[in-house]
């Protein structure tokens, strides 16, 4: 089965960290959808009760009304003061909408009645080190629970209110005395060349972030330190080096490429880190953004980014940081002020104004998409990211000309040899596909697959074309198990293998192949129409109208729906009966033989598929499979026609 990717993939560093901090953030969980209509809108003139106030509150939560939720959570507090949980939800939901500072009093009441608290000490301690109180923020890091992402926190935090205070020793041997996971060797590796940095121990802060960058050479933020240390070292060959190479082994970053120009110049490029405040943001934007790529992370990341936000308030890589999870959280509309507070002048302003783009396009808002779009195209023709952004648009607006058109220009800019050119390829592929342009589709979609030849996306998207249209069967679903191997895990993925061997008249194995493309992708139509039809192919009538009548409900395209319909009334073999019976007969007026008639034999001539010759017969060469099954003692390779052969044409009705 098709799947698209939706957008350019945007590089996150991952680390294995994501572990519970505290229950109660499972509030600002992502909701399934968006609500049209503010909760407080509607209850502006309820009398408010304790018990509604908190119905109020989690209904908001839920519609993600997070900015209610706050309100009606203040107002069922307001006449419960003591009540912890009440307390706690509300302190969780202020941080993780930016309000810190409303935050902290309810942090000071939390800890009163909870001294283990470990978000409410973090954030009273984040207070103390913004108001430059070391002694009284190492207290509180030293304080409340402990788990491994809690220990790490703490422990790098209280190292950076120690060296607030100037003991750098006692900072280091804070860090270094730090037992965990294997994953926190290189967060310890890093701040520990920061302190050294900030401290002016620059050996010893040049011989940790060599640890931290030979562990991941991958981590942009790494990359960035590792460079900046080597060019105030004067080693600017080494920071070249770095920088280089992850450009060219990666998707590339505008931070990278900006530090990259300035050490070109003979510029000596600033500390990352200048005091304790930003050693500080540091941890929590570096704990935050790895939190946020990991499934389920995204709830306690936020509350990180708020407070490294919160000291660093003009720290872009955390406002892009913060952007990008509450898009993913699907609040696309909240998205764009963050993403705007980067500044205008700043090397990730472009970055911002391709995701503003697309947090448009997503709440409907497509020609302010478009115009933000088009205006980095104007100062930049040659932009990249930005044409195939409006050409990503245009496609999921099912545009497909205005994306053809406009991944061509892509194309035309590119000046590389980029593995990630791939991509452009594959996507123009798709558009020209979906616009019934295959001869178009099929060179790119090959020239995609010559760049990364074991993409499973491209691997699986080309399988299933060919497979659909009764080409290339053999080298299809190669490449189709291929992708399988690759991603075993990926229902649509697996959806195609069945469908390849569905397509082939292999139901049995079709059926097997399917079952487990609905166990990993259970919401998907298309899956559980294809599960119908092979169910019905192998006698299983009574599960087949269960999967088409499950696959109607799961909101399919409108003409696959009524063709699910359909089945759901008539059964499948009077559908495909309906369908021949329908399809165009051939007006032959120039002397060119007549196509074979159903039931008889036919000569195969040069350049014969049988998908050509079902489109003759039955007037749609998807029916391809009706001719495999009944030569099957010809047929030793379906893809290898010989000029001159004589096949067997079946009746439609006695074909099954």
């Amino acid at each position: 089965m098709h799947r698209t990717l939706t957008s350019l993939v945007r590089p996150l560093r991952t680390v294995a960290v994501c572990f519970a901090l505290l229950a109660s953030t499972s509030l600002i969980a992502s909701a399934a959808a968006q609500a049209e209509t503010s909760i407080s809108d509607l209850l502006d003139d309820a009398m408010p009760t304790l018990s509604g106030s908190y119905l109020a509150a989690l209904s908001a939560t839920n519609a993600q009304d997070y900015d209610s939720a706050v309100v009606f959570f203040e107002e069922a507090l307001s006449q419960d003061p003591e009540n912890l949980i009440l307390l706690d939800r509300t302190f969780v939901l202020l941080l993780a909408n930016g309000d810190v500072e409303k935050a902290i009093p309810l942090a000071e009441e939390l800890v009163k009645l909870n001294a283990d608290n470990r978000v409410g000490r973090m954030a009273l301690g984040v207070k103390a080190l913004k108001a430059k109180q070391y002694a009284e923020a190492g207290k509180q890091f030293g304080q409340g629970d402990k788990g491994p992402l809690g220990n790490i926190t703490s422990g790098l935090l209280a190292a950076w209110a120690a060296e607030g205070q100037g003991q750098t020793d006692a900072a280091l041997k804070i860090v270094e005395t730090l037992q965990g996971p294997e994953w926190y060797a290189v967060f310890k590796n890093f701040n520990i060349a920061l302190i050294n940095a900030h401290a002016g121990r620059s050996d010893a802060a040049l011989a940790a972030i060599t640890k931290a960058y030979e562990a991941e050479t991958g981590s942009m933020r790494i990359a960035e330190a590792y460079a900046r240390l080597m060019a105030r070292a004067g080693k600017i060959d080494e920071a070249k080096a770095a920088l280089e190479g992850f450009t060219k082994n990666s998707v590339g970053h505008p931070v990278i490429a900006a530090l990259l120009a300035e050490i070109k110049a003979g510029k000596k490029p600033a500390p990352l880190v200048r005091n304790a405040q930003d050693g500080a943001a540091e941890v929590l934007y570096g704990l935050g953004s790895a939190l946020g790529s990991e499934s389920g992370g995204s709830d306690v990341a936020t509350l990180y980014l708020r407070l490294a936000l919160y000291l660093q308030p003009k720290n872009e890589l955390v406002l892009m940081a913060l952007g990008d999870l509450t898009q993913n959280a699907q609040r696309f509309e909240r998205s764009i002020p963050i993403f705007d507070q980067v500044a205008k002048n700043s090397p990730l302003r472009r970055n911002a104004d391709l995701q503003i783009a697309l947090s448009y396009d997503a709440i409907g808002k497509h020609d302010d998409a478009a115009k933000r779009l088009k205006r980095l195209i104007a100062a930049n023709p040659r932009d990249i990211d930005a044409l195939t952004t409006l050409a990503t648009i245009h496609r999921t607006g099912k545009r497909y000309g205005e994306a053809a058109a406009m991944y061509t220009r892509a194309i035309n800019a590119i000046n590389d040899d980029n593995a990630r050119n791939w991509l452009i390829y594959f996507f123009r592929g798709i558009a020209y596909e979906r616009d019934k342009h295959w001869e178009k589709a099929e060179p790119d979609f090959l020239k995609a697959l010559e760049i990364q030849p074991d993409e499973p996306q491209v691997l699986n998207y080309l399988g299933y074309s060919w497979i659909d249209r009764g080409m290339n069967l053999d080298r299809a679903t190669e490449m189709i198990k291929k992708a399988v191997e690759l991603k075993p895990n990926d229902g649509y993925i697996v959806d195609s293998l069945g469908w390849a061997y569905y397509k082939q008249g292999k139901y049995e194995q079709a059926v097997g192949q399917l079952e487990r493309a609905v166990s990993l992708k259970a919401d998907d139509a298309t899956i559980n129409d294809h599960l119908g039809d092979a169910y019905w192919k192998v006698g299983r009538k009574l599960e087949a109208t269960f999967q088409w009548a499950h696959a109607r409900d799961l909101n399919p395209e409108p003409a696959d729906k009524d063709r699910i319909l359909a089945k759901l009334e008539h059964g499948l073999d009077k559908v495909e009966q309906k369908q021949v019976a329908s399809a165009p007969a051939d007006t032959v007026t120039d002397g060119t033989p007549a196509p074979p008639a159903q039931g008889e034999q036919f000569t195969v001539g040069a350049g014969d598929t049988l998908w050509k010759i079902a489109l003759k017969v039955y007037g749609d060469g998807e029916l391809y499979g009706r001719l495999i099954e009944a030569n099957r003692d010809k047929l030793a390779n379906p893809n290898n026609l010989r000029p001159g052969m004589v096949i067997d044409i079946p009746k439609l009705e006695t074909a099954q």
